[in-house]
C-alpha cells in the first residue's frame, strides 16, 4: 500500500491517526516527539523491516480497534484517498474487469485499509492484538508480512484459491519486496527504490511511475467511477 498505491509510510500514517483526535495544544508536542524518533526508525528499517514495524506499532498501545476504525472513518479517509495514485486505481480496476482476483498485501494496520476495501477482493494487513479489556497491547497478532513472508503468503493463497502464480501480477516499490515479485510471472516495479530499479532492469520487468494525486484536492473514491 504505502509507496505503491499511495504516498505515505507507517510513521506518517501513525501521525494521521494519533493527531486526528488530539486537542490542538497537544498536537505540536506529539509531532515533535515522533519526529525525534524518525532517525532511529529509519535505521531500524535498514536493519530489519519487521523490527521497525513492531517498534512503530507499539505506539498504538491503549487504543481500541473501534476507536481506530472511527478515527479513520471520521478524519482520515480523505487523507488516504487524496494520496492515491490515479493510475494505480485504474490498474486495479482493469484487473477486476478482466476477472482477476485482486489482493492487497500490506504492513499497514487494517483500519487504514478501510478506504481501499472496495478495490480488493482480499486485504491482508497488520492486526493489533488486544487484551481482555479490548485495548490494543502494542503488539501484532502475527508477524507482519515482509520480505520472504509475502512470497510465502502469495504461494499459499494461490494454492488455496486455485490461482496460477505464473499468470499473476505483483506490484511493489521496494527492494525488500523482491521475493514477492519473484513469486509471480508478471512483476511490476512501481516508482522503485534504487536497488529494485537495478534488479527490475536486469530482469526486464515492467517499470511504472504511479504518481499520487499530489496537491490536487480531488478525492478519488475507489467505490465509484471517475
Amino acid at each position: 500500500m504505502d509507496g505503491t498505491l499511495l504516498s505515505s509510510n507507517v510513521v506518517e500514517t501513525y501521525l494521521w491517526l494519533r493527531l486526528a483526535d488530539l486537542p490542538p495544544g497537544r498536537k505540536a508536542a506529539e509531532a515533535a516527539r515522533v519526529a525525534g524518533r524518525v532517525p532511529g526508525i529509519l535505521a531500524a528499517d535498514r536493519r530489519d523491516r519487521t523490527g521497525m514495524l513492531r517498534a512503530v506499532y507499539k505506539e498504538y498501545a491503549g487504543a481500541t480497534r473501534a476507536e481506530l476504525d472511527a478515527i479513520v472513518d471520521r478524519h482520515l479517509t480523505s487523507y488516504v484517498l487524496e494520496r492515491l495514485a490515479p493510475d494505480a486505481v485504474r490498474r486495479v480496476r482493469q484487473h477486476r474487469a478482466a476477472g482477476h482476483l485482486t489482493v492487497l498485501i500490506t504492513g499497514a494496520l487494517r483500519p487504514l485499509t478501510r478506504p481501499l476495501d472496495p478495490l480488493f477482493d482480499h486485504v491482508e494487513a497488520a492486526d493489533l492484538a488486544v487484551d481482555d479489556r479490548g485495548r490494543c497491547t502494542g503488539h501484532l497478532t502475527s508477524s507482519p508480512l515482509v520480505g520472504e513472508a509475502r512470497a510465502a503468503f502469495v504461494r499459499d493463497f494461490a494454492r488455496r484459491n486455485g490461482v496460477d502464480t505464473a499468470a499473476s501480477f505483483a506490484y511493489a516499490d521496494s527492494h525488500s519486496d523482491l521475493p514477492l515479485l519473484e513469486a509471480v510471472g508478471h512483476a511490476v516495479a512501481v516508482r522503485p527504490d534504487v536497488a529494485l530499479l537495478r534488479h527490475a532492469r536486469r530482469k526486464h520487468w515492467n517499470i511504472v511511475d504511479w504518481a499520487s494525486s499530489g496537491t490536487s484536492r480531488r478525492v478519488l473514491d475507489p467505490a465509484t467511477r471517475w
